[in-house]
């Protein structure tokens, strides 16, 4: 599946659910059990119109931090997130971690390791959430995404809160 994402550098402080919504849901290989749940479940609301776009793609267990090539532009996505977390006094971690990984052959190199499921949400081209996402005190996860924009009016877990 292609890892190519829609960008947006644009950050409104009024975030809110309307216009065009989007929806990118990343998941690791193989895609089951509870992964699957949840791809039903956008793709329920892609079919009933609360979500205009909806498309999956998948991503490893973890990437090495060096390698900037290969796996590019997963990393500049989770840069992506992570700025769009931070900018809301959120966080992404965990569950994306950086830690240090022993290799085979002696040494080590630092890794990103990626969650099982994770889930992008734009409205109008504009990134308005990113789940699992915690303020410290509250973690949302993609259900709680889910659910929050089958709700009337449709919102976002981590607008409910403020």
């Amino acid at each position: 599946m292609s890892e190519e994402m829609q960008r947006s550098d644009n950050h409104r402080p009024d975030e809110s659910v309307g216009g065009e919504i989007s929806v990118h849901l990343w998941s690791r290989r193989p895609v089951c059990g509870p992964r699957t749940t949840a791809i039903d479940r956008f793709t329920e609301l892609a079919a009933t119109g609360i979500v205009d776009d909806f498309d999956i793609q998948t991503w490893p267990e973890e990437i090495p931090v060096s390698q900037r090539t290969e796996h590019g532009e997963v990393l500049a996505t989770v840069d992506r997130y992570e700025q769009w977390a931070t900018e809301r006094g959120l966080s992404l971690r965990p569950p994306f971690e950086t830690r240090t990984s022993s290799l085979l052959v002696g040494g080590s190199t630092e890794v990103l390791r990626l969650p099982m499921i994770a889930v992008a949400v734009y409205a109008n081209d504009d990134l308005v959430g990113v789940y699992p996402c915690t303020d410290g005190e509250t973690t949302w996860s993609v259900t709680d995404c889910i659910d929050s924009l089958t709700t009337e009016p449709a919102g976002l877990p981590h607008q409910s809160e403020s």
